[in-house]
């Protein structure tokens, strides 16, 4: 798989878990027949359980940064598909090294294009960019 195919399987099981009490790994075995995804083996599937669980470990650090920068919607109320997707991009641009924080916010539109209505597009875009411009010390253009 490739990098952006393990991000969205990793996208997927943190969305399902929003559905799902089940273990991660459980949800991760319905969710690569359900999607009939390809996995190559054993060691990456465990790869994407684990990024998976990482990003709901820092959901709570993800829900304040979402919070803090959305005007118009509280966490509660955002679609549970652009929260996780807001959520994993948060997790790699403030805990994955390997992933620059451009790409994070590129990944995360993409996702949103093929997953979620065109108005969440603009709004998971207009979060991701408001706390990477303040995260890098990028002033507004509105001031």
């Amino acid at each position: 798989m490739s990098r952006s195919e393990k991000r969205e399987a990793a996208f997927l099981l943190v969305y399902q878990s929003d559905f799902n009490d089940e273990p991660i790994e459980e949800i991760a075995e319905s969710t690569i027949s359900e999607f009939d995804m390809t996995v190559n083996s054993d060691e990456e599937a465990g790869g994407i359980v684990e990024k998976a669980k990482a990003i709901l470990d820092n959901a709570g650090n993800a829900d304040e940064i979402i919070a803090r920068y959305s005007k118009t919607r509280k966490v509660e109320r955002i679609a549970k598909v652009s929260a996780a997707i807001m959520r994993a991009a948060l997790y790699e641009m403030d805990c994955d090294e390997d992933v620059p924080d451009k790409v994070a916010i590129n990944e995360a539109i993409e996702l949103c294009k093929k997953y979620a209505e065109k108005p969440d597009c603009n709004f998971v875009s207009g979060v991701l960019g408001s706390y990477y411009r303040e995260k890098n010390g990028i002033e507004s253009v509105n001031g």
